[in-house]
């Protein structure tokens, strides 16, 4: 994809409304997560604080589920076509297809029982 289409696609996030309320939306709902995930790398006992925070996680993300499920922030417009982005999809959601799954297999399991 040529550079210029990838910069108009990312200007046309930029100026959309809907775009950011479901930035904040995602954000809002997993905020408590994101503290969990920083007590847990501060290598200091914090279990107590991580029980409350994972409680406030569950809270959060009942609380945000009607918004998570909302088509309109999150869902795929059915008339939107996407052009100038085949390589990028291509690259996130195609298929990797039986021998790559045996290479991760292998390299799983097969090498740890050797």
């Amino acid at each position: 994809m040529a550079k210029n289409a990838r910069v108009v696609l990312e200007f046309e996030d930029i100026e959309d409304e809907v775009f950011w309320k479901s930035i904040f939306c995602l954000l809002r709902a997993v905020f408590p997560a994101l503290k969990v995930l920083r007590y847990c790398d501060l290598n200091v006992p914090a279990m107590d604080k991580n029980i409350f925070l994972v409680k406030r996680v569950d809270a959060a993300i009942e609380n945000s589920s009607s918004v998570l499920n909302d088509d309109e922030l999150f869902g795929f417009p059915e008339n939107c076509a996407i052009t100038g982005c085949e390589e990028e999809l291509d690259e996130v959601f195609r298929e990797r297809g039986v021998e790559y799954e045996r290479y991760v297999f292998d390299l799983l399991f097969v090498e740890k029982m050797i």
